[in-house]
């Protein structure tokens, strides 16, 4: 997800497409074993709003989706150093990134939105839906807020170590083999212009950096790298970054001392 500049506007819209669509909707309100029809079908499941399309592939797949995203706040969770996540949020499904565009002003296949505590995600045939990615943003940036700028790397290198697998590639693997055909990408260019980046690049070297991070210093020193920018990497973590760099590929290079044989047209495809 990318980070919008406008949220406020932003909240602001939802909340107005709500209230206009609410007076209305009461009209048609009916309910089936919990679940309440309102041009779109809702429940409240513990600490999860569900709402989906009243028909098509999400709507007949709900309970799988439900399960995919008690599952990802689990394991989200407990990747920042929560024992569990009992605040209550929203979770959207959409058909399509079309479906997307005007509740977001994206296409993306997921956003998450902090300050009104939703995610919006499409679920077809056709794609994977980032549930696990997008959720671990939801609830990092409520614990820790928005990140600075130059914290953007932390923010989608957390969400895609989430995830952790992209057509069956984990993200030490992939930073391996960009390492090995020398893709990698400056620390400059991921703190000062992530998202003008290759998306494939900029995502998976950044999750392992992050998954190098928290396994050997912890989620106290990431939370205050996350808060307080890369300018302060240094004073935070006692070493200078590429000190940390070197040491981390000598690692990586330790475990794989092959590159994993990773398809070139494959891996700058959308992640299957």
């Amino acid at each position: 997800m990318k980070l919008s500049c406008n949220n406020l506007y932003l909240a602001i819209a939802l909340l107005s497409i709500i209230a206009c669509n609410t007076s209305s909707d009461k009209k048609n309100r009916s309910e089936i074993d919990g679940w309440i029809k309102v041009g779109q079908v809702e429940k409240t499941i513990r600490n999860i709003h569900f709402t989906f399309p009243d028909s098509g592939f999400a709507y007949d797949n709900k309970e799988d989706l439900i399960e995919e995203s008690f599952n990802a706040l689990e394991t989200d969770s407990d990747l920042i150093g929560l024992k569990e996540y009992n605040d209550f949020i929203f979770i959207r499904f959409l058909r399509s990134r079309e479906e997307m565009f005007p509740l977001t002003g994206t296409s993306s296949l997921g956003n998450a939105y902090p300050h009104i505590k939703t995610l919006y995600v499409v679920s077809n045939e056709t794609v994977k839906s980032p549930i696990k990615h997008e959720l671990m943003h939801l609830i990092s940036m409520l614990e820790w807020d928005y990140p600075e700028t130059s914290s953007n790397w932390m923010n989608e290198g957390l969400g895609t170590f989430a995830e952790n697998d992209c057509s069956g590639w984990n993200v030490s693997e992939i930073y391996r083999y960009l390492l090995e055909t020398d893709q990698l990408l400056s620390m400059e260019s991921l703190t000062t212009d992530f998202y003008g980046q290759p998306e494939m690049l900029s995502y998976h070297q950044s999750g392992y950096l992050v998954e190098y991070l928290l396994k050997n210093y912890g989620i106290e020193r990431f939370s205050k790298l996350w808060k307080g920018g890369f300018g302060e990497f240094e004073r935070i973590y006692g070493l200078p970054f590429e000190r940390i760099k070197v040491e981390l590929e000598k690692e990586l290079l330790v475990k794989y001392p092959k590159s994993p044989k990773i398809d070139q047209d494959t891996f700058n495809n959308p992640c299957q």
